[in-house]
C-alpha cells in the first residue's frame, strides 16, 4: 500500500486529500492481443490527437467541435454540436480528404445537444475535413444539407 499526499505547489490533477494506490487483484489473468495492425512497442503507443472547430455553414446558428485520435491501429472521431432540433430529420457526420467522403454515422441527442463518435481500424488521418449535414431524404449514403464544417 502506497499513500501519496497532495499539497500546494505539486503538479497534480488531484485536488486536496489523499490518493491511495493499491495492488491489482491477484486473480487477474494476462491477455494476448493478436491484432497484426496493433502498433504497440516497449515505449507504448504513439497517438496523434487533433481538434477542430465546426462553423455554421447552413444558416442554422449551430456550432461544434471535433476531436480525432489516430495510431495504435485505430482511429476515433468525436463530434459534439449545438444545433436546433432537426424536426423529423437527422444529423449525420462525414469526413473527407478532398476527394473521398466517409460516412461517420448519425448523431444522437435531443433539443440542441448532439454528438457522434466514430471508431474504425482504418487509417483516416488524411481525412482533414469534418462535415455535419442535415439528412432530409431517405438514407442514400450521400451528404445532403451542410450545416457545420471544419478542418483539422
Amino acid at each position: 500500500l502506497i499513500k501519496l499526499k497532495t499539497g500546494a505547489g505539486t503538479n497534480s490533477n488531484v485536488s486536496g486529500g489523499n490518493v491511495v494506490l493499491r495492488d491489482a487483484p491477484k486473480n487477474l489473468t494476462p491477455v494476448s492481443l493478436e491484432s497484426s495492425n496493433l502498433e504497440v512497442s516497449d515505449g507504448g503507443v504513439n497517438l496523434a490527437v487533433d481538434s477542430a472547430t465546426l462553423s455554421d455553414v447552413g444558416g442554422v446558428g449551430g456550432k461544434g467541435t471535433a476531436r480525432r485520435t489516430s495510431g495504435g491501429g485505430g482511429y476515433s472521431l468525436s463530434v459534439s454540436a449545438t444545433l436546433p432540433d432537426p424536426k423529423g430529420n437527422r444529423y449525420q457526420v462525414w469526413i473527407s480528404n478532398g476527394s473521398d467522403v466517409i460516412d461517420a454515422g448519425f448523431m444522437s441527442g435531443a433539443k440542441t445537444s448532439w454528438s457522434q463518435t466514430f471508431r474504425d481500424s482504418g487509417n483516416f488521418s488524411g481525412y482533414d475535413e469534418v462535415w455535419v449535414t442535415q439528412e432530409i431524404t431517405t438514407e442514400d449514403g450521400k451528404p445532403e444539407k451542410h450545416v457545420l464544417e471544419g478542418s483539422f
